[in-house]
């Protein structure tokens, strides 16, 4: 349905567009006036039409539709013009559904009065045309709106056709106006060779020098967590044991099965000496020892893993902030448990976005402002680049940048956040203008 609408609307443009040009293309006024009245009805569906002109006292009939000659002093045009007297002709549109005579009364006539609007360039224009619409029965909105539509591309052609041949002044504006808007794209065009520096921003995060991530190494329960968010750990101190009550139950429980093999291993050894027939009852007995050897030993990993240490010397910090969110937790392996910030420094990671990762392909220096002192900028030492952009978790992918603040960042604490400013070279505005525009319309 939309596009059915759709075409019938590009239909109607269409006949809008050529009803404008044939109107200008008339050989006089005279016939402009006639194809006014008589060819806009393929556009809008009337019933009849006329045109006058009002010079502010009187009004004087152009043409009329379906007619070869105008009569000015027919009945119906009379009384057309009683009408037009009685509205206010400064407005663009005017309806008149009531003190009709008496035959368009009955036959429930509609008249529309568009008032032609006059081009800027003749606004000095007293002569107005009135072109007035006659229909049967209710008119439409969209009707009203079609009428304000044609009334423009009319009223330019008569205005046109009435007034341009005899006026030098039109000419003049006309040329100074070319003139002006030549000028005006001639600089356009200047401004697009303007080389502008180019910039980017992004939101930074200070990080510690150095990190490391200890992950759990096993399925199980944490039974105690021995350190607290935040405090300072040396390497190999505990941080968190595992409960491994239920491990050392399968160990004791797989090194009594183990001693109990042994000993029946050793007996069936024995008998086999004499009787040849029980060796391969031996040789079972030993493939099952080999079995639960493997079962202790495992079950020995876990327990000997059971105790997890700090990697490195730092700052703790733990996944869920307390610890007692992760006493009696149970967790996956390789979930991350804590986090050990390590270094003598600290630095900013800025996850440049891959849309404005053109500016890190030349030199470009960098500036941050911490969201609790906006005010004043921090020069910071480009430290490192991405080689290839990582997909965040702000689901985008970016390329990091990292960067070392100045040695006197005491002050800084790991985890604020930022705008991190990116300067680079200067390029041609035009440039950045159609580098704008193609990523707007590819939706970027």
């Amino acid at each position: 349905m939309a596009i059915e609408d759709a075409a019938a609307k590009l239909r109607a443009f269409a006949r809008i567009l050529k009803l404008g040009h044939d109107l200008f293309n008339a050989a006089d006024f005279a016939d402009a006036a006639v194809r006014a009245v008589n060819d806009s009805k393929v556009v809008i569906n009337y019933r009849s039409a006329a045109l006058f002109e009002y010079d502010g006292k009187d009004f004087e009939l152009l043409a009329q539709s379906g007619i070869p000659e105008k009569n000015p002093r027919s009945k119906l045009v009379l009384d057309q013009i009683e009408m037009l007297k009685t509205l206010d002709v400064s407005l663009p549109l005017s309806v008149i559904d009531r003190g009709l005579p008496g035959e368009a009364e009955k036959e429930r006539t509609v008249y529309l009065a568009a008032n032609l609007p006059c081009p800027e360039v003749l606004d000095g224009t007293v002569v107005r045309f009135i072109w007035l619409l006659e229909f049967s029965g209710e008119v439409s909105g969209n009707v009203e709106n079609l009428v304000k539509v044609v009334a423009g591309s009319v009223g330019e052609a008569l205005y046109f056709h009435r007034f341009c041949g005899r006026g030098k002044r039109l000419r003049k504006r006309g040329t100074g106006r070319k003139i002006f808007w030549l000028t005006v794209l001639l600089i356009f065009i200047a401004s697009m060779f303007i080389r502008v520096p180019e910039s980017a921003t992004a939101e930074f995060t200070l990080r510690p020098q150095d990190s490391s991530v200890i992950y759990a190494p096993f399925d199980g329960t944490i039974l105690h967590c021995l350190r607290q968010d935040g405090e300072s750990v040396a390497k190999g101190d505990i941080i968190a044991k595992y409960d491994t009550a239920v491990l050392q139950y399968r160990l004791d429980q797989a090194r009594s099965q183990l001693a109990e093999l042994e000993t029946e291993i050793a007996l069936e050894e024995r008998s086999a000496f004499f009787d040849p027939e029980k060796l391969g009852k031996v040789r079972l007995l030993a493939a099952r020892r080999k079995i639960i050897e493997v079962t202790v030993a495992e079950a020995e990993w876990f327990i000997g893993h059971s105790t997890v240490t700090a990697p490195a010397d730092g700052v703790l910090v733990l996944a869920d902030g307390r610890a007692e969110k992760l006493a009696g937790k149970a967790v996956r392996s390789g979930e991350r448990i804590a986090e050990i910030y390590g270094g003598s420094g600290v630095i900013a990671e800025i996850p440049v976005d891959e849309k404005q990762s053109s500016i890190l392909q030349n030199d470009f220096s960098v500036s941050l402002y911490l969201h609790t002192a906006p005010e004043n900028a921090i020069p910071v030492t480009v430290d490192k680049v991405a080689a290839y952009p990582e997909f965040t978790e702000q689901k985008t992918w970016c390329y990091t940048v990292r960067c070392a603040l100045p040695d006197n960042s005491e002050t800084l604490r790991y985890g604020m956040r930022g705008v991190a400013k990116l300067s680079g070279g200067k390029v041609f505005l035009g440039y950045r203008l159609i580098k704008s525009a193609i990523l707007y319309f590819r939706g970027l």
